[in-house]
């Protein structure tokens, strides 16, 4: 398998499998196994998903700045999102306004443009609390919510390792990678009519 079809695997499985990346982490698993829900469901989210994905790709193509900083910032704000809903705060509109998230980070990889790391970093932060909100409180209720939150945190780092590895091997003017921004907005557009839908 060439090496951009194995991209574009990464990128189209979840679409396949509607039931579970609609549904996060599969039914198998248990409510007592929070840490494994937890390390899954960045991978069985789509929106989660997809958008971990972009922002790796994104931070390999940053303006003068390090691979490290964003990646810390996204974590820590998906900390701070989930932090959020457990002190009572209340933010409406929370599944649209991700999947909305997920357009733009998928517009933002088209025009193949390099941004400043300030500038992604602020972006990040605010859709890392989006995210954090909506998707990392959904085990809250479980009997290891904390491990649950843990294991998010190491499921995201890996499929933001992905994003990274595969930013490396292709350009930001690329059809590959302009063509990914665009199959990423668009999974982002079929987020947001199933969340208005559903």
């Amino acid at each position: 398998m060439s090496f951009a079809r194995t991209i574009w695997a990464i990128f189209l499985i979840p679409l396949l499998v509607p039931q579970q990346a609609w549904g996060g982490p599969p039914g198998g698993v248990q409510a007592g196994s929070s840490f494994l829900e937890g390390v899954l469901h960045p991978w069985f989210g789509i929106d989660h998903l997809l958008a971990t994905l972009a922002i790796g790709l994104l931070v390999v193509h940053v303006d003068k700045g390090s691979m490290i900083a964003v990646p810390l910032v996204f974590l820590s704000s998906l900390m701070a999102g989930a932090g959020l809903h457990g002190s009572g705060i209340w933010l409406p509109w929370g599944e649209p306004v991700v999947a909305v998230s997920v357009i733009l980070l998928g517009v933002s990889l088209i025009p193949g443009w390099k941004y400043r790391e300030l500038l992604l970093a602020v972006v990040v932060a605010l859709f890392g609390i989006l995210h954090g909100y909506v998707h990392g409180t959904d085990k809250l209720s479980g009997s290891l919510p904390l491990a649950f939150q843990f294991g998010l945190l190491l499921g995201t780092s890996l499929l933001l390792g992905v994003g990274i590895w595969v930013g490396h091997w292709i350009e930001p003017t690329s059809r590959l990678s302009r063509s990914m921004g665009v199959v990423i907005a668009l999974g982002g557009v079929a987020v947001l009519i199933h969340s208005l839908i559903a």
